[in-house]
């Protein structure tokens, strides 16, 4: 009994360790300090594609004090929204998306 409830706990901590507050917090915690390559492997294709566009025209500030904050968070089936608090404690919402079993933040471009 003792080695089943064992188990139980160690598969309970890994899934709430990889989930979409984790994502959200490695994306905006590397893409504010221009850690590029690291945040884009917690982002989907598309929005990796669009952060890699913007480094190259110079269009993503660099913060490397910035420290994740969460505020909520919202699950619905493979969609997930995290509400977090940036370092003017201004709130922020970031959409993931769970792909393969992994949550992936993705952004889509404003029209």
């Amino acid at each position: 009994m003792k080695k089943f409830l064992f188990a139980l706990m160690i598969v309970f901590l890994a899934s709430c360790s990889s989930g979409p507050e984790k994502a959200a917090k490695e994306f905006t915690e590397n893409l504010s300090k221009g850690k590029i390559s690291e945040a884009k492997k917690y982002c989907t294709e598309s929005t990796g594609q669009m952060i890699e566009f913007a480094s190259q025209l110079g269009g993503l500030p660099i913060d490397p004090n910035f420290k994740f904050n969460m505020v909520k968070d919202s699950i619905v089936g493979n969609k997930a929204w995290i509400t977090y608090k940036d370092q003017d404690e201004k709130q922020e919402v970031i959409e993931l998306v769970k792909i393969d079993g992994n949550w992936k933040v993705h952004m889509q471009s404003k029209k």
